[in-house]
């Protein structure tokens, strides 16, 4: 196997970092470049950035070319990390050698790689018959790895990510072993990679069977930039851990900085970390200390009538302190700086932890009243019977609430109503579900749409009281299991709630057919997942890959205000997509697709994305390499990366939109009940590239000077206009227009019901209303 592999660079190994990393160098004149995005996202390039000459920027990574404007980058970074690193050539015998690629590919089927470097491909273009190839890997770089086909013409790359690392590390072994020169380049190869265990058992392989000379010397040199790297890397992920809110994770991982190899300034750092995690931990446990003893302190009565509530506050500080420390620090503070009374300690703690720290009141029957409120409302959105609802309503009015303004007490009283509902538990939560490590199946059954289910990955160390980010995972027509068993570990990673609902109403099918009852499906399921598990609202992302990714799309599109974003791989805009793409101004859009893909530079992206990214709104254009109509699964950490500055704005003050099905009934608080003659199409009727639709237009703008909403709208004959203190100073009249017409001018009349029934069939904690006006 000695000659199964040639070099492409040597070199030796140096004796210290400075000289590791100029040995890595590249030999190319040519510098890469790390281009960081004004929200944050950076992409590495193995090339400057190319230009239109105008506004866009070109970004190639060695896999794809990467279209954004100009005005969204932050900064341009010299960086060659992508373009450093050994490669090697390996000779895989050929029974076809030359050849044509194809023009286009519609779809792929690829197997496995096995330790030979080859794998089963099939391939359909414009026949309707596969082509059947056998391909082999015949160039190992550390980002990128190329391949051929070996019996049928292709020539293609994909992420080393991608191959599995036993694979690549069985083929990196078949070098020379004799050859000692050879053997160090596959050391500087994984550590190109990031393999650092495996390069430094590689090492230590070669320092054994290669005695003598200055070898031992300069491995020394090389193996201590290996721990560096090491440690680099793992202080790397500790960041990742915490924005997850794995805390125990992260702390587990600081506690491997203890190699006296590691470099002093990383493990003084590491150090300094634990130091302020243990400090953190006795101060919690000083809090919950402080809570007990202010617990003893309590008359027989009082402590019967709060023990449950203490009960559930100390639990809260033993699990998860994180997520309640700041709602304890008003009763902390008074502590420390006035001397309360016991009862006003049990009331500045009990409202603090039930209402946030700006709502924490002094007065016991007052916090018992937000105790009270916080308990009727959960059984409120938990109940099914109307009658129960509406005894829960005069409960719920009859509360002692804490005061308001003279002249607008409503109002204080929906303000900490809805404040209690941002900071209770989900309320139809199941511990079981939280301890469960696998995937949890949800059924949902309406009144007005087909049974389905959706399935629920939690990220590990979750917990009620936290919030997460979640992605909703369209699949491609083989079910939300594959789509889970796809997204999971970077979902689990990154600490984000994985929801993939059936959307299909019969299974055995892979077609997507922009469907109302598709729309409930997906719909329903978000809603059910935030009634349930402790997601934030405003970081929900739809993703989805070949058909799943026109689900996505057109989903995200028909239900904007949904959504912080979504990552559309591999779909081309259909029926009624391309008529609706200006919901993209405010709906941030990845759109990753092969350059084989049918038309994908001819009209998907001179038609439809390059004219959204000139724009200026929030859109990133992917394009693979010598790529068809693909799942791209190496590309999910990107998607990730992509998705984690983003935010839904969940009460614009103003914004445009279109709506051509009945489906496509709400728009941030504007709620269509009944559109116009002809302004929706049913799916079928609907031309494949949505020409002959003629939706209905909504449009709002908002005054805060004169309190008004103002509504522009085509199409729609009656609609419920919701609204929320966000837009609307509800202590001063308020007027709505519509088209120019004033509906409604005067002082909303202000109740719980609006609010409460809203959250109860929606679960949406992060945009919340008080009011609704009915329009037509």
């Amino acid at each position: 196997m000695r000659d199964s592999m040639s070099s492409r660079r040597s070199g030796r190994f140096a004796p210290a970092l400075a000289c590791l990393a100029a040995a890595l160098a590249p030999a190319a004149t040519s510098r890469g470049d790390t281009v960081v995005m004004k929200n944050g996202v950076a992409y590495k390039t193995v090339a400057a950035p190319d230009s239109d000459g105008n506004t866009l920027l070109y970004l190639w990574d060695g896999l794809k070319k990467i279209v954004v404007r100009d005005s969204k980058v932050d900064k341009t970074i010299a960086d060659n990390a992508l373009r450093t690193g050994e490669k090697f050539s390996l000779v895989q015998p050929m029974t076809v050698h030359a050849g044509m690629m194809p023009k286009e590919v519609v779809g792929v089927a690829a197997g496995p790689w096995d330790e030979k470097g080859r794998r089963q491909f099939r391939y359909y273009g414009r026949s309707p018959r596969p082509v059947v190839m056998e391909q082999a890997i015949n160039e190992i770089g550390p980002h990128v790895v190329r391949y051929r086909g070996v019996d049928g013409f292709w020539v293609g790359q994909t992420a080393t990510r991608a191959v599995p690392r036993e694979v690549l590390v069985g083929l990196l072994h078949r070098v020379d072993r004799e050859n000692q020169n050879e053997r160090e380049r596959v050391v500087r190869y994984m550590m190109g990679a990031g393999w650092y265990p495996e390069a430094r058992a590689e090492l230590d392989r070669i320092v054994k069977e290669f005695p003598g000379g200055d070898l031992a010397e300069r491995a020394a040199g090389a193996r201590q930039a290996i721990v560096q790297a090491e440690a680099a890397q793992r202080r790397s992920e500790v960041d990742v851990l915490r924005r997850a809110q794995r805390y125990k994770a992260a702390a587990d991982l600081l506690k491997t900085f203890d190699d006296p190899e590691i470099a002093t300034e990383i493990q003084v750092e590491a150090r300094e970390q634990l130091r302020r995690i243990e400090t953190q931990r006795r101060d919690d446990q000083a809090t919950a200390r402080e809570l007990h003893r202010l617990e003893l302190r309590l008359s027989p009565t009082l402590h019967a009538a709060w023990r449950d509530r203490l009960a559930e506050i100390h639990q809260a500080l033993a699990e998860a302190p994180d997520a309640v420390r700041d709602r304890l620090a008003a009763w902390r503070r008074a502590q420390a700086e006035s001397k309360p009374t016991v009862e006003a300690q049990l009331a500045l703690a009990a409202s603090g932890f039930v209402a946030g720290i700006e709502s924490a009141v002094p007065h016991l029957a007052e916090a018992d009243a937000l105790w009270r409120a916080r308990d009727l409302i959960a059984a409120y959105l938990r109940s099914n019977r109307e009658e129960a609802r509406e005894a829960i309503l005069a409960q719920l009015d009859a509360l002692n609430w804490p005061p308001g303004p003279p002249e607008a007490p409503e109002t204080r009283r929906l303000e900490l109503a809805q404040k209690l509902c941002r900071l209770m538990p989900p309320p139809l939560r199941r511990p079981a579900d939280e301890t469960f490590a696998g995937t949890v199946e949800n059924r949902i059954e309406a009144a007005d749409s087909i049974p389905t289910k959706y399935l629920v990955q939690l990220p590990p160390e979750y917990h009620p009281l936290r919030s997460y980010p979640a992605v909703v995972v369209m699949h491609a027509g083989d079910g939300p299991e594959t789509a889970v068993a796809e997204w999971r570990d970077e979902a689990a990673r990154r600490g984000y709630v994985v929801i993939a609902p059936e959307y299909r109403a019969t299974e055995g099918t892979n077609e997507y057919h922009y469907s109302p009852d598709e729309h409930a499906a997906v719909e329903l399921s978000v809603r059910d997942a935030r009634r349930r598990y402790a997601i934030d609202a405003d970081r929900v992302f739809a993703v989805g890959q070949l058909t799943g990714g026109e689900a996505a799309w057109d989903v995200a599109l028909g239900h904007s205000d949904l959504f912080a974003g979504v990552a559309v791989l591999s779909a081309l805009p259909g029926k009624y997509v391309p008529r609706m793409l200006g919901g993209h101004q405010r709906l941030p859009l990845l759109y990753v697709l092969g350059d084989l893909a049918p038309a994908a530079n001819e009209i998907v992206y001179a038609n439809h994305i390059k004219p959204m990214i000139l724009k200026v709104w929030d859109v990133t254009y992917m394009e693979m390499n010598r790529r068809g109509l693909e799942r791209f699964p190496e590309e999910i950490a990107t998607v990730f990366d992509w998705m984690a500055p983003l935010r839904r704005d969940p009460h614009p003050r103003e914004f445009a939109d279109h709506a051509a099905r009945e489906c496509d009934d709400r728009h941030h608080g504007i709620v269509v009940r009944e559109f116009s003659e002809g302004r929706t199409t049913a799916p079928e009727a609907v031309d494949p590239l949505g020409r002959n639709l003629s939706p209905a237009s909504i449009k709002l703008k908002t005054s805060s000077l004169a309190n008004l909403l103002d509504l522009t709208t085509s199409g729609v004959s009656r609609m419920d206009v919701w609204a929320g203190p966000e837009l609307i100073d509800f202590t001063r009249k308020l007027e709505v227009r519509v088209n120019r017409k004033a509906v409604f001018k005067g002082q909303p009349e202000l109740d719980f019901r609006p609010m409460l029934e809203d959250l109860r069939l929606r679960g949406d904690r992060g945009q919340m209303y008080w009011i609704k006006i009915e329009v037509g």
